[in-house]
């Protein structure tokens, strides 16, 4: 096993960053046995902690980079929540939670800058680039958002590389998502008025055969587990099992950077292990749904508009209970003005998965924009944006009368 799982494990217990409560099971990386919450206490400090570059005195948590986002999950997470999306001057993004997805239509990445643009980089190496966005009125009170990076490191992207600019989602309840099964989203799909109706994204496995996708603003994930590797190994350039290339998103143009030092000492180890990836699972699929705010009245609103259709309040799981997500899973044509430039296997560039509502009063609390981009400030700006399949529903929408529209917005903010 890599040195940092047992190290790190152990590490965790004697700085007293965890504590082993009564009934918690043992910290041995090799124990196999059911997570418990000594676990989940394991899982959340490692989403808590900030790794650092190779090679470091620290043994236990080095490996960052070359090339990354952030240092930390809880830095694009805060609080398990959404990321914020603020633009300073010249349209350059503050903070960290924003990501710049870059694709080709096969499903490659770009072949110099890879599948994210990183705006950090290990000492001795230049960051790929400066996060910005170029914010445009529309005449109508909304903000048209498009991502427009400066300071490319390498010099333009390849003239078939698109673009998707995308904010870290809510983490909290969305563990229940892989509780629900294929068969109950198919049933959701065929129940849904033929202009709405959604569809499944099948994703590679990486064994072969595919799955339904189901995280990921594109549904381009399985599971949690694939989701949290795939942040890990973009966002931080930490390998995993499912990402085993040692430096990260770092391409054969850079080769500057696949000779960095890396966090591992045996070939063909990992960075992250899986007793570590599985602890840091098990704590996201353990946060509980926020709770929402009782509002008969703006629920029965909410049916009669058509909003329910997509974001379906609740959706039963394998185990007879229900994630209430307000999510069918399901990708939607949202219309030209939510397209992105990035044409994917399987997910055109207006195609989206349908965001989970559950947490959203949080996320207006911290007014962290809404929508995969952040562009929109409000509840009544996001539905303003809806078009495609949801136009007839956001027409439904501004159709009500001031009264009802206000119950309604009411009802969504409380969620």
């Amino acid at each position: 096993m890599r040195r940092t799982a047992q190290a790190l494990l152990a590490g965790l217990l004697g700085a007293g960053l965890i504590a082993a409560g009564a009934g918690a099971g043992p910290a041995d990386a090799q124990a196999p046995r059911a997570l418990d919450r000594l676990d989940l206490k394991i899982g959340k400090a490692l989403f808590d902690r900030a790794w650092v570059v190779p090679p470091a005195s620290t043994k236990a948590d080095d490996g960052l980079g070359p090339l990354f986002d952030a240092r930390a999950c809880v830095s694009c997470h805060p609080r398990d929540g959404r990321s914020p999306v603020s633009a300073g001057a010249g349209g350059v993004l503050e903070g960290r939670g924003p990501v710049l997805v870059l694709g080709q239509p096969d499903g490659a990445g770009d072949p110099v800058y890879g599948r994210r643009l990183q705006i950090d980089a290990v000492p001795g190496l230049t960051p790929e680039g400066i996060l910005a966005v170029a914010d445009t009125p529309t005449g109508d009170g909304r903000i048209a958002r498009r991502p427009a990076p400066v300071e490319l490191a390498y010099g333009p992207l390849a003239s078939a590389t698109g673009m998707s600019l995308r904010t870290a989602p809510d983490l909290r309840g969305r563990g229940l998502i892989e509780q629900v099964s294929a068969e109950t989203v198919a049933a959701v799909a065929e129940a849904q008025p033929e202009a709405l109706r959604g569809r499944i994204r099948h994703v590679p496995l990486p064994g072969g055969g595919t799955a339904m996708g189901r995280y990921g603003w594109k549904a381009a994930q399985p599971s949690l587990e694939g989701q949290i590797s795939e942040a890990f190994f973009l966002d931080m350039g930490l390998s995993t099992t499912l990402h085993p290339e040692p430096w990260g998103d770092c391409t054969a143009a850079q080769s500057a950077c696949r000779s960095a030092p890396q966090g591992r000492e045996v070939e063909g180890e990992v960075e992250i292990a899986d007793v570590l990836l599985s602890r840091v699972v098990a704590y996201v699929a353990s946060l509980p749904v926020p709770a929402a705010a009782e509002n008969p009245a703006g629920a029965r609103l909410f049916a009669a508009t058509g909003c329910a259709q997509c974001h379906q309040p609740a959706l039963p799981t394998r185990d007879g209970g229900q994630a209430r997500l307000f999510t069918d899973l399901l990708l939607h044509d949202l219309g030209p003005d939510l397209a992105d430039t990035l044409e994917a296997p399987d997910a055109r560039p207006a195609e989206w998965r349908t965001a989970p509502l559950a947490g959203l009063s949080d996320a207006l609390a911290r007014k962290t924009g809404l929508l995969h981009d952040g562009r929109a400030r409000s509840v009544e700006d996001a539905i303003a944006w809806h078009g495609g399949q949801a136009d007839a529903v956001r027409r439904k929408f501004l159709a009500l009368s001031a009264r009802d529209r206000a119950a309604l917005v009411a009802y969504v903010s409380g969620l």
